[in-house]
């Protein structure tokens, strides 16, 4: 008997050295896990996050006589993938995709599609949106930055226009700079709810992966700490009705 109170006398100390470490290694990524957990719960997402009550998504009709048009159309000596007509800040086009390569991108009578301006952006975006805002700036970028040091408003894509409005989450739609094509409406709502998603599954670079290591060893340190959290409180309470039965003797 007294050996094994010897032993859990011993181990004890050892456990509560370990819950504290793993309490600090995981205390800062729990707070991320909770607060993560409010926000997506409490930030209207189609609303504000997704621009629902802001933007409206392009749409694009089928030109008169499309099919002629295509027909006359200069395509690239290669196979063609999928035909589809979409609204573009140069009004209704083509988009050839190819197996292999760039895609194709013809205006409605069937010729090459002319880049957009500036000006051409800015009623396209306006065009988009129905917010109470007004249309603050248009500019081109080569590539946006990043937000809050971990967030890439448009991924990986780059050189896109960018119209800004002066509402109250700063509206922004991004244009393909080369197509014209309506890329993402993106807002302030928008930039915090990725933050703390990425905080959230801990992918710092696409937020993504849902299985990356960090988050696998965050989570195991989580169950480490709840686990020797647990033996010390059956620990704790034995010594206590011990102590209570010596009392009572």
């Amino acid at each position: 008997m007294a050996s094994s109170t010897t032993e859990r006398s011993h181990w004890t100390p050892r456990l509560w050295r370990w819950h504290r470490w793993l309490a600090w290694l995981v205390a800062l990524q729990v707070a991320a896990w909770v607060v993560g957990g409010l926000l997506f719960a409490w930030l209207p997402f189609q609303a504000w996050v997704k621009s629902a009550d802001s933007v409206s998504k392009p749409s694009a009709t089928l030109p008169a006589r499309w099919s002629e048009a295509l027909g006359r159309a200069q395509l690239p000596d290669a196979p063609v993938l999928s035909v589809a007509n979409v609204a573009t800040a140069r009004g209704p086009a083509w988009q050839v995709r190819h197996p292999q390569g760039p895609d194709t991108w013809l205006s409605a009578s069937g010729a090459p599609l002319v880049p957009p301006d500036e000006a051409a952006v800015a009623a396209f975006a306006q065009s988009l949106y129905r917010g109470a805002g007004r249309l603050a700036a248009v500019e081109r970028l080569a590539e946006p930055p990043r937000r809050l040091g971990i967030v890439r408003e448009t991924g990986a894509r780059a050189d896109l226009w960018v119209a800004r409005f002066d509402d109250s989450l700063a509206t922004r739609l991004y244009v393909d700079a080369r197509s014209g094509q309506f890329v993402a409406a993106r807002n302030e709502a928008w930039v915090l709810y990725d933050f703390f998603w990425r905080l959230h599954v801990m992918d710092y670079s696409d937020g993504e992966d849902f299985n990356n290591p960090l988050l696998r060893a965050a989570a195991l340190a989580a169950v480490a700490l709840v686990t020797t959290g647990a033996v010390l409180l059956v620990l704790s309470l034995r010594r206590r009705r011990r102590r209570s039965a010596a009392a009572a003797g």
